[in-house]
């Protein structure tokens, strides 16, 4: 090894909560951590599961039922919630921060230096890349065109009567006619008495038109209501199938992984989650001398075995659901919500186990009728039979 020794342990790359969370728990096991991304305020609106949560649910600034609609509608045995983006914000705090864009990361046996747009030259053990699903340090599988993921919505001063029920809507699939390719309606509750209702589409290339989004959500609320809103959103998710490289010397966090969930989208959540136990990876990967397995370390961490062989049936099990009609969809979804709570629960997030994401595919293939079956079993059955195992 060289014996040059670089002013931090990790340096980290993002300015959005993946990176606030990592370096944060990296700051709690006396790390020294630089944090290297623009100081933004984050304008995105992140919701998640109350009970995903642990430590975070403090940054929590609404919480409420939620209402699926698919050939019933059903109130969720779960609470959901909407962050305080700046709440959440201040409660990541840890390390330093350059803010500043990434230019390049260059890797050397000591570690890496990452040279900033603005001019500045950072040295550091370990190099994470939490900036985002189109980052352009980690690779992930190749793919032709990656999937998004759109929503257009209104941030609106009330709840519009036509959306029924009191509380938010996690999915509603009801729609008239067979339009493709299949939106739902998002509906969540904001401070101050105030509304997000959204038009969304599962992951498709090309990517959904906004202007067909804001079409179909006008349809549903009876007008178009843009002019009256708060704000828009125009929401795109980049859904990159499968996990990242990982051999690659940066090392990937978050949504720069393939956190980003195949069926919801969600990312900050699972980053929350995994944050400590990969600062504490980074903690043993900084004491190694060679480079390859310092990187390979942390990526461990990042995509446990286990995790990996789940995030390959959620992608089958996406793939499975884009084969659907609208209609046939509102009856997947009907299946899946009928499952006992805890079981569709761990199937909604990034690092359930196989075997439990395996549980809730047969469950849903049971209870759906013979025509829904043949369609999700169009794909490669041999493929699933080897991932089932």
């Amino acid at each position: 090894m060289s014996d040059f020794t670089p002013d931090h342990d990790v340096a980290i790359i993002g300015g959005g909560p993946a990176a606030g969370a990592l370096a944060a728990a990296c700051a709690a096991v006396s790390l020294l951590v630089v944090r290297i991304g623009p100081a933004a305020p984050w304008t995105a609106t992140y919701g998640t599961w109350v009970d995903d949560l642990a430590e975070h649910a403090s940054s929590l600034a609404t919480t409420f039922p939620v209402d699926v609609v698919t050939t019933r509608r059903r109130t969720l045995e779960r609470t959901y919630g909407v962050f305080d983006n700046e709440r959440l914000r201040s409660s990541l705090a840890g390390g330093s921060l350059v803010d500043s864009r990434v230019a390049s990361v260059r890797h050397h046996q000591w570690g890496a230096l990452v040279l900033t747009e603005s001019g500045d030259s950072i040295a550091a053990r370990i190099v994470i890349d939490a900036a985002g699903a189109q980052t352009p340090f980690v690779l992930g599988p190749r793919v032709r065109h990656t999937p998004l993921q759109r929503a257009y919505g209104l941030v609106l001063d009330h709840r519009p009567d036509v959306i029924g029920g009191d509380g938010g809507v996690f999915m509603n699939w009801h729609q008239c006619g067979d339009q493709r390719p299949p939106t739902f309606l998002y509906v969540v509750a904001l401070p101050a008495e105030r509304w997000l209702v959204e038009e969304t589409s599962l992951a498709s290339w090309p990517p959904m038109p906004f202007e067909q989004l804001r079409d179909r959500l006008a349809a549903r609320l009876g007008a178009d209501l843009t002019s009256r809103a708060e704000h828009v959103e125009c929401v795109s998710i980049p859904m990159r199938p499968g996990v990242a490289n990982l051999a690659q010397s940066t090392v990937g966090f978050g949504a720069a992984a393939g956190y980003v969930h195949p069926a919801t989208g969600y990312s900050v959540a699972a980053s929350l989650r995994a944050a400590p136990h990969v600062a504490a990876a980074i903690r043993t990967a900084v004491a190694i001398d060679e480079p390859r397995l310092r990187s390979r370390t942390v990526w461990d961490a990042v995509w446990p075995r286990p995790q990996r062989r789940a995030r390959a049936l959620h992608d089958y099990g996406l793939a499975s659901l884009l084969r659907l009609s609208h209609e046939d969809i509102a009856v997947f979804f009907e299946a899946f919500f009928s499952l006992p709570t805890d079981r569709w629960s761990a199937y909604l997030r990034v690092d359930a186990t196989a075997a439990e994401v395996g549980q809730v595919m047969t469950g849903v293939f049971r209870n759906v009728p013979w025509r829904v079956r043949r369609q999700l079993a169009a794909g490669d059955p041999r493929l699933l039979i080897r991932l089932l195992r």
